[in-house]
Formats: structure tokens, C-alpha cells, sequence
């Protein structure tokens, strides 16, 4: 948040939401059958890819919250 980096206002909740969706599925309560690990895995990495790149690409690279801070 302190950064102001615009994709960070998008991967840190998606990597939140894959957490407890690995979290979910590891304790059994999400079934996502043999291939969940691998489901979980793609997605994770596709979305990030993604989510760290679209969002700095369409709109800038910081949000217009104050960039001080950041390195």
C-alpha cells in the first residue's frame, strides 16, 4: 500500500485468496481431485503473470495514491 506500485493492489489479494484456497483444498475441505495441486500451481502463476502485468500496462505503473516510499 505504502509503495503505491498498482499491481500490488491486485496480486496481494489474489495471492491471499490462492493461500486459503491451497489451504482449503490441503485440509480436504475443497475438492478439486487428483490434479488440484497442479490446478492450484497454474493458476497461481498465470494469474500473477497477469495480475503483475495488465493492470501497470493499461493503467500506469503507481495508482495515484502517494508513491513515497517506495524503492
Amino acid at each position: 500500500m505504502r509503495c503505491g506500485r498498482r499491481h500490488c493492489f491486485y496480486t496481494g489479494p489474489f495471492f491471499l485468496v490462492m493461500a486459503l484456497g491451497s489451504l482449503m483444498y490441503g485440509f480436504g475441505v475443497l475438492p478439486m481431485g487428483s490434479s488440484g495441486w497442479a490446478m492450484i500451481g497454474v493458476t497461481t502463476l498465470v494469474g500473477a503473470v497477469v495480475l503483475t502485468y495488465l493492470p501497470e500496462r493499461i493503467w500506469g505503473k503507481y495508482s495515484r495514491v502517494s508513491s513515497e516510499g517506495c524503492s
